[in-house]
């Protein structure tokens, strides 16, 4: 084999390798986005409501629950085929959820004047919210391109 056509197979090889990988990471970037677009709605939805001046409205509060379930929803339905994404994903879906159960709860509670499922409600809505900025952390993170 001519040394020419050597470097030509290297050289062949060596594109076709630096494009896989390029097209990978566009690939994660740009499932990492998709991802994102979700999380920033669901965030720019939740503080209009939390802004509101009725705060103490159930409607407003069912509202509140309504926009986290449809941020579930949303998240459920987008695809993503990187697996730390996939977990990521569900990490958000199960987190929406539990926002939404605990704040209809809460409301149900206001509704009624039941001051001890009131509390409960709101002790379970602070914890549902804690895996927020654990995750919003390692997802930033994971999608920075290196």
């Amino acid at each position: 084999m001519v040394l020419w056509q050597r470097y030509l197979i290297m050289l062949t090889v060596a594109v076709g390798i630096g494009i896989s990988l390029t097209s990978f990471k566009e690939n994660k970037i740009s499932q990492c986005q998709k991802i994102i677009e979700v999380v920033n709605n669901a965030v720019i939805q939740a503080k209009s409501i939390t802004t509101s001046p009725n705060l103490n409205d159930t409607k407003v509060m069912v509202n509140a629950a309504d926009l986290m379930e449809n941020a579930s929803k949303k998240m459920e339905e987008t695809k993503v085929k990187d697996r730390k994404l996939q977990d990521y994903r569900s990490g958000f879906i199960n987190m929406y959820r539990d926002i939404s159960k605990a704040i209809r709860d809460f409301a149900v509670a206001f509704e009624k004047k039941d001051r001890k499922a009131a509390e409960a409600a709101q002790i379970n809505l602070q914890q549902a919210t804690i895996p927020e900025k654990q995750l919003v952390k390692d997802l930033n993170i994971y999608c920075v391109v290196k």
